[in-house]
């Protein structure tokens, strides 16, 4: 009898740390002027002196567009701001520093010099995991909540053998992350840079099957477009895409995945009222 009470306790100890609600802040696109670099700055404080959030995502696009060739200096540049930040930081891969340049190698060469696991200079608790394949994809959980970056941008389709190779990537990492932790999470959030297009379809055909074998809440969390976008049942029922603002235009925004079945993601964009 005793051992079946003590059963019953961890059992309703686990339910509620699982349910417990999971704040993170994410932003993305930009700095794209100078002028937003100390905007940037103005924004990481807003989350650090908020306090709410376990982390912050960067949603890529680190660089603006205006230009097919970025000295590795400008990685750094950026770098060098986001460390400033007291909340553990991760960063996912935007087209504008990689895949729409002339180079893309020399791109990917100083984005990951700079950027790939960033998160590691923060001190946290969580186990983080990364593709063997792609170890910029990563993933880990906390409060019941999976959470996972791809390298997923937007742009144009520079080589087509390794565009297709890269999406079965980002599609077999979230099938194994899914797969893995569905009995042990109640919800998942993805976070990538790219706005859904037609030259994602093999990542995105798989991902919203994969979703609905899920069966749980899925947010799917993307810079790219630049204004904010909310979309419910996005290829799945329970799958919900949304475009964050780029950083120009507001703060990042406050993600809350709660226990709520109706409304598992509440978003604050920390507009002035």
């Amino acid at each position: 009898m005793y051992q079946r009470f003590i059963a019953f306790v961890l059992l309703v100890g686990a339910g509620s740390i699982q349910a417990e609600p999971l704040k993170f802040s994410a932003t993305g696109c930009g700095p794209y002027k100078p002028e937003e670099e100390p905007l940037l700055e103005k924004h990481l404080k807003l989350v650090d002196d908020d306090a709410q959030s376990e982390f912050l995502i960067h949603l890529g696009d680190i660089l603006s567009g205006a230009k097919k060739v970025w000295p590795e200096a400008d990685y750094k540049k950026v770098a060098d701001i986001l460390r400033k930040a007291k909340t553990p930081t991760f960063v996912v891969l935007g087209d504008n520093e990689y895949n729409d340049l002339d180079s893309p190698a020399d791109g990917l060469k100083f984005w990951r010099k700079h950027f790939l696991h960033f998160d590691k200079q923060f001190k946290y608790a969580w186990t983080v995991g990364r593709q063997k394949a792609r170890e910029e994809n990563f993933a880990w959980t906390s409060k019941g909540v999976l959470l996972v970056g791809i390298n997923l941008p937007g742009g144009h389709v520079h080589d087509k053998n390794e565009w297709a190779k890269r999406m079965q990537d980002d599609a077999d990492w979230t099938k194994e992350c899914l797969t893995k932790w569905r009995k042990n999470v109640r919800a998942a959030v993805v976070m990538a840079q790219a706005a859904p297009a037609k030259d994602h379809e093999l990542f995105f055909k798989q991902f919203a099957n994969q979703c609905k074998e899920f069966a749980k809440p899925v947010l799917y969390l993307h810079a790219d477009g630049h204004v904010w976008q909310v979309e419910k049942g996005f290829r799945a029922p329970n799958l919900t895409r949304v475009q964050t603002d780029m950083i120009g235009k507001a703060p990042p925004v406050l993600v809350t995945v709660t226990d709520d079945a109706k409304e598992p993601f509440v978003f604050d964009r920390r507009l002035k009222k």
